[in-house]
Parts: structure tokens; C-alpha cells; sequence
């Protein structure tokens, strides 16, 4: 029994840092095999803008037909002209009917969904007594609401194929908390709570659930600051991009590759040494 129990453990661990021996079969999966885009059906949700945009972009070149979801109708639609395969579905994360549309017109259009990107989010940068109730509820209702519905409506489709992948994009400031940004990093705090949860209780039906945390990606998300830090030292919304294709594929050498050039590039910012 105590074998037992300590190889479970040791599958567990094996699992959750995403290394179980290529090729091995457990539970439902099968590690060490890269998957070709071509052809699968990606729900891209944030796609008007930034990161969620340039992966669109970088998904539809891989030959992904993608599904494109944001609020802002004309840059969806402007961007769905662009791309050969895509359909857009304005959509607000924070509304529950309009995730269930989402999904529900991906499967009509396409027949499946292989793998969601979540990448909507909003910004709360501010001292606690300045933290309206407003603001407080709009940083929750998208980061963590929008978060959750859109996984769980993912799942029902995915359960029913037996195989899919979740992949959130969070923030470093749900794994770190900053002062100034208390709203925002409690938010990020819980989306990646509830993925990190979750990805147990989807293992089993083929579901596989990721989560990456960025740091200070030159896109929208600074237009409301103040003093806007210097873009040019910053990653580019193409640089996580190409990380998330890598992850997509489940190549663990282009992950490497481009999680070191990321490293190094934000190292280079750091010192000024880009920009």
C-alpha cells in the first residue's frame, strides 16, 4: 500500500510539471507526442488586441481554423477578414449566455474545440482607498468570472471528445503580490487557483489545463497609467505568442527556445540594454 501511494505521488508530481516519460500512457493521456495545429479548431478569447490578437494570428498561420471572441466588434471582424478559417463571435466573458454562445456556435461552425486561449483581461492599478466597488467588480467579473466560464464551457465540449487543452494566460501578478495592484493581483490570484484545481479534475477525461504568467507585455493594458512604462524594453505581444504555439504543439524543445529568448529579451530590458 505505502508503494502504492508513493508512485501515485510521484505520477502526481510527474503530471503537474507537465514530464511524464515520452510516450507513456497515464490515465487518459499520452505525453511526448507534438501535436500539428493544422486543422484544429482554436477559440482564441481576447483576440481584439494584444496577446490574445497576435496569437490568432500566429495559430491561423499554423493552418488552426480559429474562432475569435472579444467585446470590440470592428477589430474582430476586421481581423477575422484577415485570416483564412476564422469565424467571429463578439463576446463579453463576464456574461454567461454569451460564453455558452460562443462555444455553441465554435462546435456548429467547426464540429469541435481542441484548445481554448484565454486571454481577456482588464487592469486595476491604484491605491486601496482610491478602489471603487465599480472597478473592484469588473476586475473579478472578467479576470476570474470570464476565467471560469469560459473553462467550464470548454470542458463540456472537451469531456465529450475526450481531449482538449485549457490554456489561461495570467499575469505574474497572480503568483506574486504587488503593492498598487492589489485588485488585479487578487483576481489573477484566484483565475489561477481555480486552473491550477481544475486541472486535476480534467486530467482523467483527456483535458489538459495550462497556465502562463507573463510579466509587463508591451500592449493596451498601460494605456491607463500615468506614467506608461518604455514598451521597447518590454516582451512583445508576438513573443508570448509564439510561446503559447510551442505549447499548443506540445514541443517541449520550442518551449525551451522560447521561453530562454523571452528571458533573455526581458533581461535585456531590465538593463536598458533594449529600447
Amino acid at each position: 500500500e505505502c508503494r502504492k501511494q508513493e508512485k501515485e505521488a510521484t505520477e502526481a508530481r510527474l503530471l503537474a510539471h507537465g514530464s511524464f516519460p515520452a510516450g507513456k500512457d497515464y490515465k487518459g493521456f499520452r505525453y511526448g507526442r507534438d501535436m500539428e495545429l493544422k486543422g484544429k479548431v482554436a477559440v482564441i478569447v481576447g483576440a481584439s488586441s494584444g496577446i490574445g490578437r497576435a496569437t490568432a494570428i500566429a495559430f491561423a498561420r499554423k493552418g488552426a481554423r480559429v474562432v475569435l471572441a472579444a467585446r470590440r466588434k470592428d477589430r474582430l471582424y476586421q481581423l477575422s477578414k484577415q485570416l483564412p478559417s476564422s469565424v467571429a463571435v463578439p463576446t463579453d466573458v463576464r456574461v454567461e449566455n454569451q460564453v455558452k454562445r460562443l462555444f455553441d456556435e465554435a462546435v456548429r461552425k467547426f464540429g469541435r474545440v481542441d484548445i481554448l486561449i484565454n486571454s481577456a483581461g482588464v487592469g486595476l492599478k491604484a491605491p486601496l482607498e482610491n478602489i471603487t466597488k465599480e472597478r473592484w467588480e469588473e476586475t473579478f467579473q472578467t479576470n476570474a468570472m470570464g476565467t471560469f466560464l469560459c473553462a467550464r464551457e470548454a470542458a463540456r465540449v472537451m469531456r465529450k471528445q475526450k481531449s482538449g487543452h485549457i490554456i489561461t494566460v495570467s499575469s505574474l501578478a497572480g503568483l506574486v503580490s504587488v503593492p498598487g495592484l492589489s485588485g488585479y493581483c487578487a483576481s489573477k490570484h484566484a483565475a489561477s487557483s481555480f486552473l491550477r484545481a481544475v486541472r486535476w479534475e480534467l486530467r482523467k477525461g483527456g483535458i489538459r489545463v495550462s497556465i502562463i504568467h507573463p510579466y509587463k507585455v508591451a500592449t493596451e493594458f498601460f494605456d491607463d497609467y500615468a506614467t506608461r512604462p518604455d514598451l521597447r524594453r518590454m516582451l512583445s505581444a508576438e513573443d508570448i505568442a509564439r510561446y503559447l504555439v510551442a505549447l499548443a504543439e506540445r514541443n517541449p524543445f520550442k518551449m525551451l527556445f522560447f521561453a530562454c529568448l523571452n528571458f533573455v529579451k526581458r533581461m535585456a530590458g531590465l538593463l536598458g540594454l533594449r529600447g
